[in-house]
């Protein structure tokens, strides 16, 4: 069963499950090999090709909720494992901004995210919960940064360093491009990694592949945060890692 608090996207402890991409079953076995449950997503055909398995495109965390796709595969797939959720007011489209209406990024007390872009269900969840929601240009907020903690973040978009930093959050800025989004020139850094335990952060495909992969490890190892590299190769979006505690 799942913990009484999700806390968006930064477990407290060790996740037991965690959703993760279906198209890549080496990502899922290099997952089960950690002593971690993945919850794979389905293919859903309403998005964007290339992002059709992400997990950010198809569900988001706030708090104690889980919220996804309205009439979504994932629905039945997070049923089977006793979960909880809800379900967003919109359905999917294939163009933005119709694709991006799960992709926020929630922790603790914030949410980060574009208002406009975001479902009904997403905002109602923030409001319930009484989150500062910082509000970015960005719709695809989720996958374009990577929660360290509750104070630290790492992202390429300046537009969402500058709004995480007017709230106290610590921003390492990297170079955009360096991370593979096959269908697109380059993915983000969101897409590529999650938090899977408080001192855990694991990574689809190797940091020395990026260009700033040493100032990243350095960034994490500050935070007592180490890195768990599930693939090999360069860095891969893979829609990220939701951690379920």
């Amino acid at each position: 069963m799942i913990a009484d608090k999700l806390l968006g996207r930064l477990p407290d402890k060790r996740a037991s499950l965690v959703i993760s991409s279906g198209e890549y079953p080496e990502l899922t076995e290099s997952l089960r090999q950690i002593g971690v449950c993945p919850i794979t997503t389905i293919s859903d055909r309403r998005l964007p090709e290339p992002i059709q398995w992400h997990p950010d495109m198809q569900a988001c965390a706030i708090g104690d909720r889980l919220i996804v796709l309205r009439k979504g595969g994932l629905k039945n797939v997070l049923a089977e494992h006793g979960i909880h959720i809800s379900e967003t007011m919109k359905l999917p489209e294939s163009v933005y901004p119709g694709d991006v209406i799960c992709n926020a990024l929630a922790w603790g007390r914030f949410i980060l995210g574009n208002s406009k872009t975001a479902d009904k269900v997403v905002r109602q969840a923030a409001e319930g919960m009484k989150a500062v929601w910082i509000d970015v240009k960005q719709g695809y907020a989720a996958c374009a940064a990577a929660l360290v903690d509750e104070r630290s973040a790492i992202t390429s978009d300046e537009g969402i360093a500058l709004r995480l930093e007017q709230h106290g959050i610590e921003v390492l800025r990297i170079s955009p491009g360096y991370i593979r989004l096959p269908g697109y020139p380059y993915g983000f850094i969101g897409g590529c990694c999650g938090k899977l335990a408080p001192n855990m952060m694991a990574f689809a495909g190797r940091l020395d592949r990026h260009r700033d992969g040493k100032r990243i490890r350095e960034f994490l190892a500050d935070r007592d945060v180490y890195a768990v590299e599930l693939l090999d190769g360069e860095l891969l979006d893979v829609g990220g890692l939701i951690a379920l505690c």
